[in-house]
């Protein structure tokens, strides 16, 4: 009998072994994919943001010079590219706020294409940091 419990107490320690290391792959697998979704939405999301205030900052440059063009461009490009990474990793909730600041013409001079913008940057940072501000707070930040 003795010989026996030891073959169980054996047994069932080896499927209790294997069944955490089945779950231990499992969850970290889980966690990595969930890291790595999380770093292409928020790179797409920076770059989007980047290629907008770059685009922003060559229209109002006076000069208008080869440089601005080219800096407007180059914004254009980094805007395109990073609008089809939040168009396959960007949330819901992002993409519907980016959907209405295009519709809106994607500018920010008119008060409604502000608030879309200002909508838009709201929800990134409470997806991409888990901390809500006011949307009054983002909009002064973008604006004033």
């Amino acid at each position: 009998m003795n010989m026996v419990q030891l073959l169980i107490q054996t047994g069932v320690t080896f499927i209790a072994a294997g069944l955490g290391a089945i779950l231990g792959a499992f969850l970290t697998r889980h966690t990595e994919r969930f890291k790595h979704l999380q770093e292409l939405r928020s790179t797409a999301y920076a770059d989007f943001l980047r290629g907008f205030a770059k685009v922003g900052r060559a229209q109002i440059d006076g000069d208008r010079g080869e440089r601005s063009k080219l800096e407007e461009l180059e914004g254009r490009i980094v805007v395109a590219d990073s609008r089809s990474r939040i168009a396959i990793y960007g949330s819901p909730d992002v993409l519907r706020a980016l959907s209405k600041f295009i519709r809106l013409g994607t500018q920010s001079i008119r008060p409604e294409g502000m608030q879309a913008f200002a909508e838009l940057c709201s929800l990134m940072r409470r997806e991409a940091i888990k901390h809500h501000a006011s949307l009054d707070d983002v909009h002064t930040v973008l604006f004033s």
